[in-house]
């Protein structure tokens, strides 16, 4: 069998400065747009997989047909991007479309299924999980935001969002640490468990780039948490999670839930994308 060609990372290089021009044309009043899945981490395999576009709208983007008209415009530069560097692009997500409101709210934990009160990642997420509701594009967007690679737009918006995201997730890996210490690497192979039954993260282990490009991230999450009393300290780089406070943040995402996250408005653009190309 012919080995699958992984895409080399001064092509990735050219592919984004590419993506990005295509977005400030088209989209030009994007907030930030930004890559996630393998070509960042350096693992997309020629002839298989799609390059993962994301762009936030302003607030407040209606979803009426001067804006259809634009991006439509968009996925046709953006189709012929996959096929002058042998990619296959994916009809049914031809890239992710959504608000500064919505990217927001994704970092904050909107998408995570809230059960009996507690937050609960979904058990073995599989394709069909992401089409079982609206607010399962969430998910996926706030482990898109965490881990991600800038294009366009403002940069400065997008590095927040990515740290609010980190924050969230790793709070999300607190009780799969139990109540021995941890450190960034032991978070890191929490993410990158691909056997472990509550998945949800988007990472994939052959993401050969990940741990390299991402540990910083995620040392600056477990400094936020320890600021915010989530984590206690134990030495230089181990915390301990602190399970009051665990609590508490669980409690307020699952009253969030309940009143705190207003229908966003934008959501019809994604789902009609979806179904377009």
């Amino acid at each position: 069998m012919k080995p699958r060609e992984i895409v080399g990372l001064d092509e990735a290089d050219r592919i984004h400065e590419q993506l990005g021009k295509i977005v400030e044309f088209h989209i030009p009043d994007s907030v930030v747009a930004f890559t996630s899945g393998s070509l960042p981490f350096g693992a997309a395999v020629r002839g298989d997989s799609d390059i993962d576009v994301n762009v936030i709208l302003p607030a407040g983007t209606k979803p009426d047909d001067v804006l259809f008209h634009r991006l439509s415009g968009f996925i046709d530069d953006y189709r012929n991007l996959h096929d002058r560097h042998g990619m296959r692009l994916d009809h049914r997500y031809p890239g992710e479309y959504f608000t500064i409101d919505q990217a927001d709210d994704a970092a904050a934990g909107r998408g995570i299924p809230v059960i009996n009160g507690k937050p609960v990642l979904p058990l073995e997420v599989g394709d069909s999980y992401w089409n079982s509701s609206e607010d399962t594009w969430y998910l996926a967007w706030m482990g898109a935001l965490a881990f991600s690679r800038y294009i366009a737009g403002r940069r400065d918006i997008l590095a927040g969002l990515r740290r609010q995201a980190w924050a969230t997730i790793v709070t999300l890996c607190l009780p799969d640490l139990g109540r021995r210490d941890f450190d960034a690497e032991d978070v890191m192979g929490r993410i990158l468990d691909k056997d472990h039954p509550n998945g949800g993260f988007g990472v994939d282990p052959g993401y050969r780039r990940f741990a390299e490009l991402e540990a910083s991230h995620c040392r600056q999450a477990l400094e936020d948490l320890s600021t915010r009393g989530v984590l206690v300290r134990q030495g230089e780089d181990n915390f301990f999670a602190e399970d009051n406070e665990l609590l508490r943040w669980a409690t307020e995402l699952a009253a969030r839930h309940q009143d705190g996250f207003p229908a966003a408005s934008l959501l019809t653009v994604t789902s009609s994308l979806r179904l377009a190309i």
